[in-house]
């Protein structure tokens, strides 16, 4: 049976005209989990939304068991979504975060999300986007009250209808996947969509590659005026060779069967 090993980058910033970073990004400790999270309600709530949400999943336990951790990742979005209410509440304040996650096991992924930030799959040169946004231009879309056109500099592109921890629960969508070698997962805040449309994140992705892409990717939000702060996860799925599969310890990545 194949067994795949991951390799990650991330960057996250400011950008031009924050001073703050609500963003925060999470790098699960078992080698098997990711996300980005992206505050909102200021810059103090902002990211006490973000660090709780990143806080539940990096502690959450996975024992590999597919079925069983993507459900565990699930309590604990709800779990953040609890605790940035009920902060919320007793302030008196609008407190959210976004969140988009990704779990690989095997060769399964899954990807899990509230609000508009995203998971992208590049695959043999080209890019799909994974998520689905939670915002109120997406809605109008769909239900064909506006085009395509008429969505690119709509006033409400950024109006959520969904977020962690602005209703006392939560709806969490959830897309799980087979994933094979050489696919590559861009996981992103809106601050990257803002500035960089898909094509130049397939590009850059196949000219740099996923390390290397990820810290070019913000270079060009920042050469355009980066009016938000950006965050990107890159996660990079690679065969596992045999002499790998003897000594894993070596090679520093995680290794699923």
């Amino acid at each position: 049976m194949k067994t795949l090993k991951f390799r990650t980058a991330h960057e996250t910033d400011p950008g031009r005209r924050r001073r703050e970073n609500e963003d925060s990004v999470a790098i699960h400790p078992g080698g098997s989990l990711w996300a980005v999270a992206d505050g909102m309600g200021g810059h103090m709530h902002g990211r006490f939304a973000s660090d709780t949400a990143v806080r539940n999943l990096n502690g959450a336990y996975l024992s590999g068991a597919f079925e069983d951790d993507v459900a565990e990742i699930q309590r604990a979005i709800m779990s953040a979504n609890r605790q940035v209410f009920d902060r919320a509440r007793n302030e008196g304040a609008t407190i959210g975060t976004t969140v988009a996650a990704l779990y690989a096991s095997g060769m399964r992924a899954s990807c899990l999300w509230v609000g508009d930030s995203r998971v992208y799959r590049f695959r043999a040169g080209q890019i799909e986007q994974i998520t689905r946004d939670h915002t109120q231009v997406r809605h109008l879309l769909e239900t064909k009250q506006i085009t395509e056109e008429q969505a690119e500099n709509h006033p409400m592109g950024h109006v959520l209808t969904r977020a962690v921890g602005v209703d006392p629960s939560v709806r969490i969508d959830v897309r799980n996947m087979e994933i094979a070698p050489e696919d590559i997962f861009l996981i992103c805040s809106d601050g990257l969509t803002a500035c960089v449309n898909e094509g130049e994140i397939r590009d850059n992705i196949a000219e740099y590659g996923p390390v290397r892409a990820c810290s070019r990717l913000v270079e060009i939000c920042l050469e355009r005026g980066a009016p938000d702060n950006v965050s990107i996860v890159t996660v990079m799925c690679d065969e596992v060779t045999a002499l790998e599969l003897t000594q894993p310890e070596l090679s520093g990545d995680r290794v699923t069967p």
